[in-house]
């Protein structure tokens, strides 16, 4: 719920968490944020995830909170905006259809979880005989299907029944819900022999977010980003991913990593120019991260 006079959320229920990734019980304070600095991150001992604890009851209520802007937003959409949205253009996920369909030996059916306004799916025409979405706006599904022509279904992932898909993408998705563990065994579940599973995720130690940490620590700023001073903003994201984390997350669910880089949503593939390709598939330290891998033969 938020307070009535400064709008700012105020969870019905905390809960202290285990790590949502590895289950360890061992962690220490990486950083605070928030408004009042309300909110802990915490990193885990064992796999290094970022997580935020003790966090919100992800519950309705919570859910609203944080993504009440996005469902207004669905209302003032326009087709044109599938291709000048900022950095998630449709020219953007065109590149990224290309370069991830290459690993898919099958292309019979794509799911896109947190499909937002279909750009992806549109992005995915010409490759995929059969596209799916998911979210949970059920105003941007009808917009989705109505200028896409593409069936949304208003849905969470882990309890979604479907025939069997050859790729499911998920782009700054997973970040968002309590059990990373639960979405990919379903993807698992959902996925042909070989299938394909791409997770695009934000990079918590890329070099923007480790200067960000590093002013911290050295009381240079009161916290991570400015927008968090900000009473009405929610903690949409319950953890930051790593690579080495989701490496731990991937592999102990069978599922091989044929490739992982960092970019900028401006080069989604990290192969435009040697700088990108330094920056992004040598060192790994730019802003987001894409695993694209492969579901183990039964």
């Amino acid at each position: 719920m938020r307070d009535a006079v400064t709008n700012a959320y105020i969870p019905k229920e905390w809960e202290t968490v285990n790590c949502p990734v590895c289950n360890s019980d061992k962690y220490s304070e990486y950083e605070k944020f928030g408004s009042d600095l309300q909110y802990i991150y915490v990193k885990c001992s064992k796999c290094s995830l970022i997580f935020t604890n003790p966090r919100p009851k992800y519950d309705q209520d919570y859910i609203d909170c944080c993504y009440s802007s996005y469902y207004q937003y669905a209302e003032n959409l326009t087709v044109e905006d599938l291709n000048s949205v900022r950095e998630s253009s449709l020219q953007t996920f065109k590149e990224e259809i290309d370069h991830i369909s290459k690993y898919d030996k099958h292309k019979t059916a794509v799911l896109d979880i947190g499909s937002a306004m279909g750009t992806f799916l549109l992005a995915a025409e010409n490759y995929y005989p059969v596209r799916i979405g998911l979210d949970v706006s059920e105003q941007m599904a009808s917009f989705v299907e109505k200028n896409v022509g593409v069936k949304v279904f208003i849905k969470q992932f882990d309890e979604f029944e479907h025939e069997k898909f050859s790729l499911i993408h998920m782009s700054h998705v997973i970040e968002h819900i309590p059990n990373p563990n639960a979405w990919v065994a379903k993807a698992s579940e959902l996925l042909v022999d070989e299938g394909i599973l791409v997770i695009n995720v934000p990079n918590k130690f890329g070099l923007s977010y480790r200067l960000q940490h590093l002013f911290y620590k050295l009381k240079l700023k009161k916290q991570f980003s400015s927008s968090w001073n900000d009473p009405a903003r929610t903690p949409d994201h319950l953890y930051e991913p790593t690579i080495e984390s989701f490496k731990y997350l991937l592999s102990k669910s069978d599922f091989e990593i044929l490739d992982y880089y960092t970019y900028s949503r401006k080069d989604p593939t990290s192969n435009n120019g040697f700088i990108s390709k330094l920056m992004n598939r040598k060192l790994h330290l730019g802003s987001n991260i894409t695993f694209i891998t492969r579901k183990k033969k039964a």
